[in-house]
């Protein structure tokens, strides 16, 4: 029975270091963007608070990131190009490192045994980098293009745990819904409460042995 699988991104199917800091995100807006230290800082702290405060309640939506970016410009009497600004949070959301992401092979290679086999594959993250650098961060990784649709909540709406983002995701004449994630909070038990099925992965030892058995794969 074809089922859609929805995979969580960081710590599932892509492993991260702890993220750079508001030091290195302002030294990064004052690098790309041409602004003084002062501005950069100003411009950091702006776009973190309003992520902070949107993330601190799990029924708020998320504000799109890019969007944050501008609108603390402006406060501070700047404009730059989008094209700019998506280099700023590339760099400062440490994707110009390449030590800081890395693929989870084993949860790669379910995915793509996964869409083999028939059932759809889709990703939700919660994340500040825009869809079009979400892209291009998985396709530097080599993540299987395997999946069909995804939500990464730096476009703005939705976030995880919220129920909205599940039924956003899992859109369509489904029998089976199955959730994989790294989280107890925001992947596995709102998935649940929505009776799905889940499988839960542990970024240490990632392991998809269960996931494959509940789509009888092995």
């Amino acid at each position: 029975m074809p089922a859609v699988v929805v995979f969580d991104c960081f710590d599932t199917l892509v492993l991260s270091r702890p993220l750079p800091g508001a030091e290195h995100f302002t030294a990064c807006l004052a690098d790309v963007l041409a602004l003084d230290q002062r501005r950069a800082g100003e411009v950091a702290r702006s776009v973190f608070d309003a992520l902070l405060t949107a993330m601190a309640d799990p029924s708020a939506l998320q504000p799109p990131t890019l969007d944050l970016l501008e609108a603390a410009l402006r406060e501070q009497g700047e404009r730059r190009e989008r094209a700019d600004l998506e280099e700023a949070l590339w760099r400062a959301l440490g994707c110009a490192d390449p030590a800081q992401y890395t693929l989870c092979a084993p949860v790669a290679d379910a995915m793509t045994r996964i869409a083999a086999a028939g059932h759809t594959v889709r990703l939700m993250s919660n994340c500040y980098l825009p869809g079009p650098l979400m892209r291009r961060l998985l396709d530097g990784l080599h993540v299987p293009g395997v999946y069909e649709r995804a939500l990464f909540t730096a476009d703005g709406g939705p976030k995880k745990p919220d129920p909205r983002a599940f039924r956003l995701i899992a859109e369509g004449a489904f029998d089976r819904r199955v959730m994989v994630g790294d989280s107890a909070e925001l992947d596995i038990e709102p998935a649940r409460a929505l009776g799905w099925e889940t499988v839960r992965v542990n970024p240490a030892r990632p392991d998809p042995a269960r996931l494959l058995a509940l789509l009888e794969l092995r």
